[in-house]
Parts: structure tokens; C-alpha cells; sequence
């Protein structure tokens, strides 16, 4: 038998509070996501339970195609950190300028609490200087809704269905209580609107990605880790098809 880990209908995230200085500026949000280690956190904080994310919306995600992944998947960690580091000077912050100050809100769990302090960590290596606000889910959560203050808060989002759409209205303008970043891009309501009123599954799915692309450059939700299905599947098992709603029909199953 092996261990199965995949993809699972949510995303572990941290929201960013676009409607303050100096989180209000891209360059910042981009320059936190850029330096946080997602594999490190994955492996060595949730021991492979949890698994990188660099989109928002899951891979696999029903009447969708491949996820808009953040533009520096692909590069090293020490090229991420140099971009990260780059883009916090032209900021005004780092060496010759002052250190960024973060204070990061969590609800507490021994997990929440190993990875955000992870997250600080990688900071610190590109001269952030972070400090920690944790308080029980309820208190977290009903802070976040009513638009209290904070600079980056520790979320996480399960879908209630398999469509990208439950997973980009988070960041619609118009969305209140669930847009914790106070998110506001008439491009991205535009597009999302656009592709929730197109009846075209393909042509839908392509408005959709342009609209994840623009909400993943502007980064005010970094996407950390997404949630997974686990299972225990016996090599001796044929037609185990993993799939983000951990449906599996028995039907499919084949012992060799």
C-alpha cells in the first residue's frame, strides 16, 4: 500500500490588507509571497499532509483547466528571495531604508502557530521584522468579516462546490464579509462577473483564469498550502482516480 496525497477542494492562505500603507502597495504583497518557502512548509511544519500552493484555486477544480500559477513557480529560492529583496527596496524598505514591520493574526492551533512563525522566518532572511496576534477561530474570524484592522491575517477556505467561481468571489469588491483583504479591482469584478454570466464551459474557464491571473499578480490572498485528500491505496488497486472533491467511485475499482 501507499500514501495518496492530493489536492483537496481549499487553499491555505494569508489575507493582506490591501487598504493600508504600505500593504496597500503590490510591490510589498508580492515581495511576502516571493519569500515564503511553501515546499519547507509543507514537508517540514505538516509533514506532507498539506501540499504547496502557488494558485489559488486548486489544480483539478471542475469546469476549469490548469490553475493561473504565480509567475516565479519555477524559479529557485535564492532568485525569489533576490526578486523579494528587490522589490521591498524599490518599496523604500531594507538596507539604507527602514525594516518592514509585520504583525500576522492567526487563529491558534499548534499548526497555524509552527507555520506562521515558519513564514516569519523567511522573512527575517530578507530584513522583515514580524510580530504575532493569535486568538481562538471565533474571535479570528469575526474580526476579519467586520473589516477590523490588521496587516496579514492566516485564512483558509474550503469550497462548498467544485468551480472556480466558489474560490474567485472571494476577492470581488462587492463581497463584504469574505474579501478580508479589502481587495478592490474593477478588472478582476469585471472579469469574474463576465465569466459568471458566460454559458460557454470552455470560454468560461478561460475568463476565469484571466481573471485568477490578475487577483494571483496583484497578490492580496497568498496562496500558502492547499488542503488534500489522504489515503492509504493498495498497489493492487486499479482506477484510483484522485479528484479535489475526494469522490471516489467504487465503481472504477479494479483488484488485480
Amino acid at each position: 500500500s501507499q500514501v495518496s496525497v492530493t489536492p483537496y477542494l481549499g487553499t491555505y492562505y494569508l489575507a493582506v490588507n490591501t487598504s493600508k500603507a504600505p500593504f496597500s502597495d503590490a510591490r510589498v504583497r508580492m515581495a511576502l509571497s516571493l519569500a515564503i518557502d511553501r515546499e519547507f512548509i509543507s514537508e517540514q511544519v505538516w509533514s506532507g499532509t498539506m501540499l504547496p500552493a502557488y494558485s489559488f484555486v486548486p489544480p483539478g477544480v471542475g469546469n476549469y483547466r490548469e490553475p493561473a500559477a504565480l509567475d516565479f513557480k519555477a524559479q529557485s529560492p535564492i532568485d525569489r528571495e533576490a526578486k523579494a529583496k528587490d522589490l521591498l527596496k524599490q518599496a523604500g524598505f531594507g538596507p539604507g531604508g527602514k525594516p518592514l514591520k509585520v504583525q500576522i493574526r492567526y487563529n491558534m492551533t499548534d499548526n497555524n502557530k509552527a507555520t506562521v512563525i515558519a513564514v516569519a522566518d523567511q522573512w527575517k532572511a530578507i530584513g522583515i521584522e514580524t510580530d504575532f496576534v493569535s486568538t481562538d477561530a471565533k474571535t479570528h474570524f469575526a474580526h476579519l468579516r467586520e473589516g477590523g484592522d490588521y496587516d496579514v491575517a492566516r485564512v483558509g477556505w474550503i469550497a462548498d462546490y467544485s468551480d472556480p467561481q466558489n474560490f474567485l468571489f472571494l476577492g470581488l469588491s462587492d463581497n463584504k464579509g469574505l474579501n478580508y483583504p479589502k481587495y478592490n479591482n474593477p478588472k478582476f469584478d469585471e472579469l469574474v462577473k463576465k465569466g459568471e454570466a458566460e454559458i460557454d464551459i470552455k470560454k468560461r474557464a478561460e475568463i476565469m483564469f484571466e481573471a485568477e491571473k490578475v487577483w494571483m499578480a496583484d497578490q492580496p490572498v497568498i496562496p500558502v498550502l492547499y488542503y488534500s485528500n489522504r489515503n492509504l491505496v493498495s498497489s493492487k488497486l486499479k482506477g484510483f482516480t484522485p479528484n479535489p472533491r475526494g469522490a471516489f467511485p467504487s465503481r472504477y475499482y479494479d483488484l488485480q
